[in-house]
């Protein structure tokens, strides 16, 4: 690994008291630079172990691997004459994919304390126990995610493109800088701390969903009342299921206009940037919509938007995924979107906040999807079948306290959603400076 701080043309003159020049670039003096074959084991199954005669082993598959910090694999069980092949490892282990793009996207995890003390996992990962009395596991987990330290290794992959592998003498070979046992706990501590808050607060945008998703089912069967009053609601059989008897259901395209805008002359002729929404920028299950500024000649295919409009996908798998936004924040109001959206607006017998929830909805999303047609990969929602679908209809009043209610939790997955980028930011930033010793931490963080 060359440079993993960044500064290739520091001169010793130049550095601060108390650090010195390394390959890899200023450390701290009393660090030192090893190869990581010196600081870890690649675990081996022992000789004699019969697997075939274990009834029940955990096994962890790639795709159950975290790719997000998360140290603790979801995994499988297996009976030991199920495992043909697999990598024999240890609790405790690191767990470190080897295939591209695994290793590219950061899959690696630790393996959890089991009472048979050993587990099987995908041949394609590399099982590293640390010397403890060289490197520190938690320390040599938050290094192995190191951006710098991805892209060297990733550089010295080999095979075919799509089924590059990384060779056990690269990683073998692979110089890292190894500061202090202490200082190595230290700086795994304040890590853990930060990703361990980034994980508390995915948990709780999941919860949220999930009170969503509840709160959805019920405000679109009973409408806007609590809970306990739900069974006081007097109800009637419809197409789309119970609502309650004063509800109308219409066809969508009966109360809402499913084309593009029609823009003024003005505006096509307008010479300067104009706001362009691809499909990127189109959230999942709700969210702020984003946009890009183009210039005309720029935007070779689009339809024209307005803003308050409903941009619904059309093509799979944008469609499944849930990717649809009100259009909010177009400087002067109105632009362009990709063509794989249904621009939806809606008339005063509907509000476009009460239409977006409810095309949120699992059930619903599932009923459009069924109805895509086209070749495999390239299937698409025809307009018609949005034009006839079945919607409630409650009275106004009804409809803006029900988006009121999902609004509110939509606000707070919102403010979750930016609390989990900054601490995603935080942490970036803090292994570069911790694992390249620009940050210096007290040692008894660790306790």
């Amino acid at each position: 690994m060359t440079q993993l701080n960044g500064q290739a043309n520091v001169h010793a003159a130049d550095l601060p008291p108390g650090y010195r020049l390394t390959e890899l670039g200023p450390l701290p003096e009393e660090w030192q630079v090893v190869r990581l074959g010196e600081a870890v084991k690649f675990t081996r199954k022992p000789p004699g172990l019969k697997i075939a005669s274990f009834q029940r082993i955990l096994f962890i598959p790639m795709e159950l691997i975290p790719d997000d910090g998360t140290e603790r694999p979801q995994f499988i069980f297996k009976q030991g004459r199920e495992i043909s092949s697999g990598t024999y490892c240890e609790t405790g282990d690191i767990l470190l994919a080897k295939i591209t793009p695994s290793f590219e996207n950061g899959k690696q995890c630790i393996v959890p304390d089991i009472k048979e003390r050993f587990a099987y996992a995908t041949t394609e990962v590399y099982p590293l126990k640390a010397k403890p009395e060289l490197i520190d596991k938690n320390y040599l987990f938050a290094l192995l995610r190191h951006t710098v330290v991805r892209r060297n290794l990733a550089a010295k992959m080999e095979g075919s493109t799509g089924r590059q592998r990384l060779p056990k003498r690269v990683l073998e070979n692979f110089s890292i800088p190894l500061p202090p046992l202490p200082e190595q706990r230290a700086i795994a501590y304040v890590l853990r701390t930060v990703q361990r808050a980034k994980e508390a607060t995915e948990r709780v945008i999941a919860a949220l969903k999930e009170l969503k998703k509840s709160l959805m089912k019920h405000l679109f069967t009973y409408g806007p009342v609590p809970l306990d009053q739900a069974a006081q609601v007097p109800l009637k059989e419809t197409e789309i299921g119970p609502v309650p008897e004063h509800w109308e259901v219409a066809r969508l395209g009966e109360v809402a206009e499913i084309r593009p805008y029609r823009l003024t002359q003005k505006q096509r002729e307008h010479k300067g940037m104009i706001p362009f929404i691809p499909m990127l920028l189109i959230p999942e299950e709700g969210g702020a919509i984003g946009y890009e500024l183009r210039q005309r000649n720029e935007i070779r295919s689009g339809v024209a938007i307005l803003e308050g409009d409903l941009l619904l996908a059309k093509i799979t798998p944008c469609l499944e995924n849930g990717k649809q936004a009100i259009v909010e924040g177009l400087p002067g109001g109105w632009g362009y979107a990709t063509t794989e959206v249904f621009p939806i607006r809606t008339t005063e017998k509907l509000t476009t906040n009460l239409l977006h929830h409810y095309l949120l909805q699992p059930t619903v999303s599932n009923l459009l999807a069924s109805k895509m047609e086209g070749t495999t990969g390239r299937k698409r929602l025809p307009k018609s079948v949005i034009s006839s679908l079945s919607i409630p209809l409650p009275p106004l009043s009804e409809q803006r306290e029900i988006s009121r209610i999902l609004q509110a939790v939509d606000r707070k997955i919102e403010a979750e959603e930016r609390r989990k980028a900054a601490l995603q930011a935080l942490l970036k930033t803090m292994l570069h400076q911790l694992m390249t010793g620009q940050v210096r931490v007290n040692v008894r963080c660790e306790k």
